[in-house]
């Protein structure tokens, strides 16, 4: 398989997790909120869970930063959009992005170098680094282990 075939690497880009983004987001609510307030910010009731997407997508963007050829650039702001689903534990909520490209649910969106769209693994088409490895290459890293 020459270079050229190969797609590029999740590990080579910059990933944004759904629900560290909304913790994130909630923590610097709670942090701002007065002590009146801060018995409101309740992260098992589904009712401030929807509001806080709906803040969340009026109040969030996402840019990162990227070293390319050296020099350090910002990405476009790129809109978020987001859901949730109830846990399978019952303990509260799973966030999702949705993803601005294909508006599949996911819980990762993903930035790879030279790129100023962040959207999933898929719409990037990237690839793992053994996904890109052929037969030959696969049996090798067999025998090596």
């Amino acid at each position: 398989m020459h270079s050229f075939d190969k797609r590029p690497l999740v590990e080579n880009s910059q990933r944004v997790s759904a629900g560290v983004f909304a913790r994130n987001f909630y923590l610097k609510l709670k942090q701002k909120a007065s002590d009146d307030k801060k018995t409101l910010l309740d992260p098992k009731n589904e009712g401030f869970v929807r509001d806080l997407i709906e803040m969340i997508e009026k109040g969030s963007t996402i840019n990162l930063k990227q070293e390319t050829n050296g020099k350090i650039e910002f990405t476009d702001q790129n809109q978020v959009r987001m859901t949730y689903t109830r846990s399978n534990l019952g303990r509260g909520f799973v966030f999702w992005f949705i993803c601005g490209v294909c508006g599949r649910k996911v819980r990762y969106l993903y930035i790879p170098p030279n790129s100023q769209v962040l959207a999933c693994r898929t719409c990037h088409r990237l690839a793992y680094d053994q996904q890109n490895d052929n037969k030959r290459s696969r049996s090798l890293r067999a025998l090596l282990r």
